[in-house]
């Protein structure tokens, strides 16, 4: 079992270096119930930030991409829970997946509020600027 790179899944999304994407497709399209890969929250922020900053992706094609991500059954995805609310609360949010993601899982861990200098962020519930 292993676990998945925020690389190899950008590679396998936009499908952009021949090679490698090839590769990463091999891999993607090769897992199964009895061998999945695990993603972890970091990897599903690095992609939005990467297909925001390096591929000027709009915003509803990257909460289309990671909506995929969260459903497809053969990715193990770390703190699922949370990705799926920190994904509904982007979606009409001021603030940046990654935002949501770390105010959810300190939710989970007793922290209610999520002190910030975000300006956006400080626009959502459970955020407060400092």
């Amino acid at each position: 079992m292993f676990a998945l790179d925020t690389n190899v899944l950008v590679r396998y999304i936009v499908q952009d270096d021949k090679t490698q994407a090839g590769k990463a497709t091999k891999i993607i399209e090769g897992l199964s119930a009895d061998n999945p890969a695990f993603i972890s929250c970091i990897v599903l922020c690095e992609i939005n930030w990467v297909l925001k900053s390096a591929y000027k992706t709009p915003k509803q094609e990257r909460l289309g991409v990671l909506q995929n991500l969260l459903s497809v059954p053969v990715f193990d995805i770390e703190q699922l829970e949370c990705c799926v609310r920190a994904l509904k609360f982007y979606q009409d949010g001021k603030a940046d997946f990654s935002d949501y993601l770390i105010q959810d899982i300190s939710r989970v861990h007793g922290y209610d509020t999520l002190l910030t200098f975000d300006k956006n962020a400080q626009k959502s519930k459970g955020f407060k600027g400092l």
